[in-house]
């Protein structure tokens, strides 16, 4: 059986490959402000679809899989699981942000819904364009690199010194469960 670890840590390596996108989105988006939409919006769609399916995907992998073999041996209460527990909802409610304002700026730009001028002010104030995306998907990066540098740093480590293998082993089950359902 392969070692949860290094697959947790090559998702992470994969995830940020595709953050790599959102960087280069939200560097346009610095630069270019409402003119650089066109260019961003592939990107930013690739990485909201990415964080909607493969970021939440290892989230529950380590929440339900990692996690409690931590917690077994350390306990959860204030410990670095519960920290990184917190880290997961955070960076989920800066994704479904990110994913509604993308979904309403599509709304927006839709033939449709600018005829009707009234609502496209509104969505417009509201903020749905390139700085409301920029300001989220800033603090997205951001927040992913230091949680990934924790896991990669502190926690990944210290779940190699404390899981014996058979925890090891166990850990990499449920994951498994937890892809196939």
């Amino acid at each position: 059986m392969d070692d949860p670890i290094d697959r947790l840590a090559e998702e992470h390596a994969g995830i940020m490959a595709e953050v790599r996108e959102l960087r280069r989105a939200v560097r346009a988006l610095v630069e270019g402000g409402e003119a650089a939409l066109d260019i961003a919006r592939p990107a930013l769609a690739a990485v909201s679809r990415m964080m909607e399916t493969r970021l939440k995907l290892h989230a529950r992998k380590e929440d339900e899989a990692l996690f409690p073999a931590i917690e077994r041996v350390i306990g959860a209460a204030g410990g670095p699981t519960a920290v990184m527990r917190e880290e997961h909802r955070e960076i989920h409610a800066h994704a479904d942000q990110f994913r509604r304002t993308l979904q309403e700026l599509n709304e927006v730009e839709h033939p449709a819904i600018v005829a009707g001028g009234a609502r496209l002010a509104t969505q417009v104030a509201t903020g749905a364009g390139a700085e409301a995306l920029r300001v989220t998907g800033a603090e997205i990066v951001r927040l992913l690199d230091l949680h990934f540098g924790k896991e990669e740093t502190i926690l990944f480590p210290m779940a190699r010194r404390l899981l014996a293998p058979e925890s090891l082993a166990d850990v990499a089950r449920r994951m498994d469960a937890i892809e196939s359902s």
